[in-house]
């Protein structure tokens, strides 16, 4: 059994050769975007991707596998585009820039050797070999392909390990959301990841891009001010991404090892991926709902919880979430609630629970029986709230202002005399200047 991951870090301060190279790759795709207009222009047929590699061979100063790794990847987005203009996406546009400064350096498996902690990216005859340092902690497998830009290099890394046994029999379902990023139960207990943190990284990611969208829109293109703000405006969405990125990775270990921990080889989360689609084609929601539901990156939370779940034995399955959060498990009766607690509205009925948890346990029910049974499972009453990343503790000064100049004491002696005097007020303790 293979798994194939990617390894992205930061390489530090670009040096003369990286910048080299990253010119160079962007000669080689500026070229091909030229050669495409031309042929596009002139309606002449296509040609095939081995003719762009005999007719670009040898003119450039990198890694003949980096030739075509390139211009494998540049007929893929033309391929892309075409598929998605034939389905009637007419905003599609080919490659169009043709005076990039810098590109994406790709390497294949022959031009990757790893020594150590290091790793010897060959750049054909004539050019000087790349050394790049790697962290210690980057996994340990064959390299099949790395893509050098600026100050990061992304390693593809394969793995061949042995076949997994199952993390268990039981079945832990999950409910996706905003406010709690899922909420997971195996019948008998439960667990709950807090996604505020998410949550407050989308709504900063959304008011700076319209901040800057503003202040873009009063400058004139290409100006001194505009370069400024674009370059803030980069610098913002990178280091966005990587919040977002690594909450999502320690949310998606949390709920792996609890499906470890309850001996669960199978999670089944409610497919919530098209939610914010259907509901701007319904009209439906609010603007602030739509925007919170619609940059949720549950999908690249799927995406990590299927690779990270291999490791661990546990398969990952989706099933349709509707009316799980709407339908009381106990009766059945059917009502919208509101708020984050659940209450049954029939009046012969009094269950009382968390409304994700009332989703994620209809999930179970759903997935094992089909339709949601009444009766068949209950919510836990008490759940476990985790973080995915935990939050600075602020430590106060063990010394507390009382007046300018008066320094509270909080000595043994001043303790022992706090006590002898029959709990005085801080103001009568003794003070030290």
């Amino acid at each position: 059994m293979s798994l194939i991951s990617v390894s992205k870090f930061n390489i530090g301060q670009t040096t003369p050769l990286q910048t080299e190279l990253r010119r160079e790759s962007a000669r080689l795709w500026n070229d091909m975007v030229k050669l495409h207009k031309f042929i596009r222009k002139r309606r002449w047929k296509w040609p095939f991707r081995g003719d762009f590699e005999k007719h670009f061979k040898s003119k450039y100063r990198l890694h003949s596998q980096t030739n075509q790794a390139l211009i494998k990847k540049f007929f893929a987005n033309i391929e892309t585009t075409s598929e998605n203009r034939k389905a009637g996406d007419k905003k599609a546009r080919y490659p169009y820039r043709d005076r990039k400064h810098f590109q994406v350096v790709m390497y294949k498996a022959s031009a990757i050797k790893r020594k150590g902690n290091r790793v010897i990216l060959s750049n054909g005859l004539g050019v000087k070999k790349l050394i790049v340092r790697i962290p210690k902690d980057i996994p340990i497998g064959k390299i099949t392909g790395a893509e050098l830009s600026f100050r990061e290099l992304r390693l593809t890394i394969k793995q061949d390990i042995k076949t997994i046994k199952s993390a268990g029999s039981n079945v832990v379902a999950a409910d996706l959301g905003v406010i709690h990023l899922a909420a997971m139960t195996d019948g008998e207990t439960s667990e709950i990841i807090v996604g505020r943190g998410l949550r407050s990284l989308i709504q900063y990611r959304n008011k700076k891009l319209a901040e800057f969208s503003r202040l873009l829109s009063k400058c004139k293109k290409g100006s001194r001010r505009s370069r400024k703000l674009r370059v803030a405006k980069a610098k913002m969405l990178f280091r966005n991404d990587n919040q977002q990125r690594n909450f999502l990775h320690h949310a998606s270990k949390q709920m792996i090892d609890y499906c470890v921990k309850q001996q669960a080889g199978m999670l089944v989360v409610g497919d919530c991926i098209n939610m914010s689609k259907n509901a701007r084609k319904k009209k439906k929601g609010s603007r602030r709902s739509n925007q919170m539901n619609s940059n949720n990156p549950l999908g690249q939370l799927l995406t990590y919880l299927k690779y990270k779940g291999k490791f661990q034995g546990v398969e990952l399955d989706k099933i349709g979430e509707q009316y799980t959060t709407q339908t009381c498990p106990k009766c059945g009766h059917r009502h919208k609630p509101s708020g984050r607690n659940y209450q049954c509205k029939n009046p012969e009925c009094d269950f009382i629970g968390v409304r994700d948890l009332v989703g994620s346990a209809n999930i179970k029910n759903k997935f094992e029986n089909g339709r949601i049974e009444k009766g068949y499972l209950l919510p836990p009453l008490v759940a476990k709230y985790r973080r995915p990343v935990k939050v600075p503790v602020i430590r106060l000064n063990c010394v507390v202002h009382l007046t300018d100049g008066m320094l509270l004491d909080n000595t043994l002696d001043a303790a022992q005399a706090l006590s002898s005097a029959g709990g005085k007020t801080p103001s009568e303790l003794f003070h030290v200047a």
